[in-house]
């Protein structure tokens, strides 16, 4: 596979956090409008290997303290949908914590409102089609996140089409969060959990009794063939996210990484780049170290796009108008 066949390739992405895909140089020029220590950007890339996710989400409190007003939540939204565009990325789900961007005084509806706008902005420039998801955070109490969630579904944000939990998996798992689910699916929104990110099969299997349709991340299920059977039988699709995976120690290396097996046994799977900035990577840099890896062909690249297409939080009729697009731009390579 070639660089700039993939980068030029229409892609899909529906695992991507807003705080960990701002670009660098967009963090760079808000930091220099407020008094802040520059020398912390250094932190914002995590090392290649993590010694778990929470090392890894050490990152996180350094980007929240430039994504607190609305002038910096509008230009961080579309300066990582503009740079998912540059490189063909046609549809993306993009999520975010909004009580995470709240400590300057934001409401929850002033966040969903700038984040929207600056979608809006960029989708108006680039050829993208984006839809917002939005994320629980398992150190957030369960009253703190319905509350978040009524006033978010208060906006009637067209662009809100999920729900999803984030944060610490190992400590805080999807047996307790119920009402969350529950009360997401009664408003309309459908359903992705974070789990098995950290070995926690259950978690997994918890998240699809819940209602979740997609996975985030779902790696622990590498080990576990009755978890697979039910993701096979409930047609669960798994967020995949390889460099960030091997970061955390999700897997300890390549080796490990099950993506070809989870295709062999027909589980569906899609590829992500999780954490664009934090992760240092992008989706074209994804497929071509699965590429370097596992050899995988430009007919396995448009395999997983079409796989993160059905499992979109989108209608039909834009599934339709992209899966035409998608066969159409691989058939010369295949």
């Amino acid at each position: 596979m070639q660089r700039n066949i993939v980068y030029q390739l229409p892609k899909v992405e529906l695992h991507c956090h807003l705080d960990g895909s701002v670009p660098l140089e967009t963090l760079k020029k808000l930091a220099e409008k407020q008094p802040f220590n520059m020398a912390l950007l250094d932190q914002v890339v995590a090392p290649t290997k993590c010694s778990n996710l929470v090392d890894y989400l050490k990152s996180f409190d350094i980007i929240h303290q430039l994504m607190q007003t609305y002038e910096q939540l509008e230009e961080s939204a579309y300066a990582t949908i503009k740079a998912a565009a540059l490189e063909n990325v046609r549809y993306m789900e993009l999520r975010f914590a909004p009580l995470l961007h709240t400590e300057a005084g934001l409401s929850v509806s002033e966040v969903i409102a700038a984040v929207s706008e600056g979608i809006r902005r960029a989708m108006e420039q680039h050829n993208i089609i984006v839809n917002l998801l939005v994320c629980g955070m398992r150190q957030h109490s369960n009253e703190d996140n319905l509350v978040m969630l009524s006033e978010v579904m208060n906006t009637k944000e067209d662009l809100m089409v999920g729900f999803d939990m984030a944060g610490p998996e190992p400590d805080l798992a999807n047996d307790h969060i119920e009402p969350l689910t529950a009360f997401a699916q009664e408003k309309g929104l459908q359903v992705t959990l974070h789990a098995g990110e950290c070995g926690c099969v259950h978690n997994v299997v918890q998240a699809i009794h819940l209602g979740a349709k997609r996975i985030g991340h779902g790696i622990a299920i590498r080990k576990d063939e009755a978890a697979q059977t039910l993701c096979l039988e409930k047609g669960t699709v798994i967020e995949m996210c390889p460099t960030s995976n091997i970061q955390t120690n999700a897997v300890d290396d390549w080796a490990d990484y099950p993506l070809l097996d989870f295709l062999k046994k027909g589980i569906s799977c899609c590829i992500n780049t999780d954490n664009r900035t934090v992760s240092d990577t992008t989706l074209t840099r994804e497929y071509l170290l699965l590429a370097e890896q596992f050899g995988i062909s430009y007919s396995t690249m448009k395999l997983l796009n079409l796989n993160g297409l059905a499992g979109a939080f989108t209608s039909l009729e834009v599934k339709a108008q992209l899966s035409k697009l998608i066969e159409d731009a691989y058939e010369p390579y295949i």
